[in-house]
């Protein structure tokens, strides 16, 4: 039987109205929470986050954190601040602390990235970027990398899936992950959209330089050094005292939420539990570890009108989902597709009328989904520690969870939902109302 954890939710005798509402929303979560657990036999925790309604995000836990897919023991029940493994969720931090830079003034987004990247290789291995990744790697642009529009070939194949399955623990830092890399462009940079993560490595490499020279003189280069916390204003880290970024070590040093592996796509491992490899993957691309409720404000946060994290001008870059040559990229068809801004995916198809932004996540054993909505002003977050083909359970429990949300903040009884995924990741979600069920 599935455990299911509720987050507490200080009330007080004035905000009556607000604790109902909120009281609803953490019924109908529980609800989704215990179904989707034992839909895909496997931990979960949502969070819900509007301000408005509470102040800090409500979130739910339901299954065991050491079993799913049938691997496993049962015995440790999850918990609402468990720690998730995020994998490619950590590109909604490492895009907008690029941005903070083109706010202040050091970085272009025009600028070729070996102006940024040049300066790190040579003094980490000796290397350019074009004496790594070929010439015409050198000339992308920094809006190029962060709109997934470089041309760059991914580091995310099979060779570096059993380099690192022959050595789970080795954590593969940028030099190393990008050796993986295949010299040249898969398409002139500039002219078509694909979804690669070594561009979000590459931006890692920005970043970390830039570290680098603001700690003055005889500061060590590292690409450890960089602090992946800071594109959170200090004003509020404290707020998320769950959020980490693994720079070293297996995910059994950052988490007590295992991972299980069916079947990774591209290979020929087995279903197995991957607890005790490297958390480090992807470096800047997907390495962070934190709980549903962090990572909830943090993306209300970002996304918000005012919101704190980036200015308004730069919010506009993270969700302008146009396309170069206006494609659609990501191996999806035109006619009006939205794909990927920066940092950000459109996740419109994950609810089935209405926007939707944020990032979906798929690492070795954990895949997810964090959500902001609009037009409700409103954050749904999804974490499971289960890898499946479809990746279906972050974003099923998504259309489940957005609409028996607004049924709960309206008084209404939920619809009944089903989500469907042809194959990998993108699926349609359709509810049936209740009145005409």
């Amino acid at each position: 039987m599935a455990g299911l954890f509720v987050a507490c939710v200080a009330v007080t005798a004035a905000a009556a109205p607000a604790a109902s509402t909120s009281d609803a929303i953490i019924a109908a979560l529980q609800q989704v929470a215990t179904e989707q657990s034992a839909k895909y036999n496997m931990s979960i925790a949502l969070a819900f986050h509007q301000p408005s309604t509470s102040a800090d995000p409500l979130a739910v836990a339901a299954g065991f954190t050491d079993s799913g897919l049938g691997l496993g023991t049962p015995t440790r029940r999850a918990d609402p601040y468990d720690k998730y493994v995020w994998g490619s969720t950590t590109k909604m931090f490492t895009a907008p602390a690029v941005l903070q830079l083109v706010e202040r003034g050091v970085v272009g987004l025009d600028d070729p990235c070996a102006k940024h990247i040049d300066p790190i290789l040579q003094q980490l291995n000796g290397t350019t970027l074009a004496s790594s990744l070929g010439a015409d790697v050198a000339s992308v642009t920094i809006r190029q990398l962060l709109h997934m529009e470089s041309g760059v070939r991914d580091y995310d194949n099979d060779n570096y899936t059993r380099a690192q399955f022959a050595d789970r623990a080795h954590e593969f830092g940028p030099v190393e992950t990008l050796g993986f890399v295949e010299p040249g462009l898969r398409f002139p940079a500039g002219s078509r959209q694909s979804y690669c993560s070594a561009n979000y490595v590459l931006l890692g490499l920005v970043l970390a330089r830039h570290w680098h020279d603001q700690q003055g003189a005889g500061a060590a280069w590292s690409w450890q050094a960089y602090d992946q916390r800071t594109v959170i204003p200090s004003a509020l880290r404290a707020l998320f005292p769950n959020s980490t970024f693994a720079d070293a070590k297996p995910c059994s040093a950052w988490t007590p939420v295992h991972g299980f592996m069916g079947h990774y796509e591209g290979s020929d491992l087995p279903a197995q539990d991957v607890w005790d490899v490297s958390c480090v993957g992807g470096w800047t691309g997907g390495n962070y570890v934190g709980s549903v409720s962090d990572v909830a404000r943090y993306t209300y946060d970002l996304y918000s009108v005012g919101g704190p994290v980036v200015s308004a001008a730069s919010q506009a870059l993270l969700t302008n989902f146009t396309a170069a040559g206006g494609g659609s990229g990501g191996g999806h068809s035109d006619g009006g597709f939205k794909f990927y801004g920066m940092g950000t995916f459109s996740l419109d198809w994950s609810i089935g009328d209405g926007e939707g932004y944020g990032h979906v996540g798929d690492t070795y054993g954990y895949q997810s989904q964090t959500t902001f909505f609009p037009a409700h002003n409103f954050v749904l977050t999804v974490a499971t520690n289960v890898e499946t083909t479809s990746q279906a359970q972050p974003a099923d429990a998504t259309c489940v969870g957005y609409h028996a949300v607004l049924a709960a903040m309206q008084g209404t009884p939920p619809p009944t939902c089903t989500f469907n995924v042809p194959h990998h990741f993108i699926g349609t979600c359709n509810c049936t109302s209740a009145s005409a069920a």
